[in-house]
Parts: structure tokens; C-alpha cells; sequence
């Protein structure tokens, strides 16, 4: 099994969601996946952000990155351009290690500015 980062989800058996953002040999670090795209550089709440998603006045944040992810959830399951894998088979081939949800967490395309 080979665990695509930043691509495949892995679902436990509870229904939650993560995404890997590390791999070294057998070593792979998964993410929850909400948190990964709440985190996006598209989601910096800037002037582009409120023109862009005007229709959302009034609504909660968070529904942008649940639809984000449940985009990648479809097409996890359709496996189109990535795979929906199961955390225990994942575990059977691979040591993981999670990031903490309540840690800072950067988006792996993220760059700092100078």
C-alpha cells in the first residue's frame, strides 16, 4: 500500500478523517483532514476571502473547509486523483503518528512571508 501525501484520506473507524503530511520510510504522520483544510492558504480571511465568499455572510467559517473536505471524501470514493483508505490497514503497513489537533498546524503549501 502506498499512502499518496497531501492526496489520500484515511477514515477511522469512528468517521473521522486525516491526511498525510509526512512519510519516511515506514513512517507516515497523518493530520485530521478538517483541520488540513482549514489551514489552506485560500482560507486566510483577507479582502480576497470576503469577495470571494460573499454568500456566506452570516454563516458559520467552517462550513467552507467541511465542503473542501467532503469534496476530497467524494472523490476519495469515486478514486478520482486519490484513494479512501482505511486507518486499520494503513496501521498494518505503516508506524503512524498523528499531529495534535490543538497544535499550531502549517499547511505544507503555506510560505512564510518575509
Amino acid at each position: 500500500m502506498n499512502v499518496e501525501l497531501s492526496k489520500d484520506l484515511v477514515k477511522d473507524d469512528r468517521g473521522n478523517y486525516y491526511i498525510a503530511v509526512h512519510k519516511e520510510g515506514k513512517e507516515l504522520t497523518l493530520v485530521n483532514a478538517f483541520v488540513e483544510s482549514s489551514f489552506t492558504p485560500e482560507l486566510i480571511y483577507n479582502e480576497e476571502f470576503r469577495n470571494r465568499h460573499k454568500e456566506n455572510e452570516g454563516g458559520f467559517v467552517g462550513k467552507i473547509a467541511m465542503d473542501l473536505l467532503r469534496h476530497d471524501v467524494v472523490m476519495g470514493l469515486k478514486e478520482i486523483d486519490r484513494k479512501l483508505l482505511d486507518l486499520s490497514e494503513v496501521e498494518q503497513e505503516y508506524n503512524v503518528s498523528f499531529v495534535d489537533t490543538i497544535e499550531f498546524y502549517r499547511h505544507p503549501s503555506w510560505q512564510r512571508k518575509a
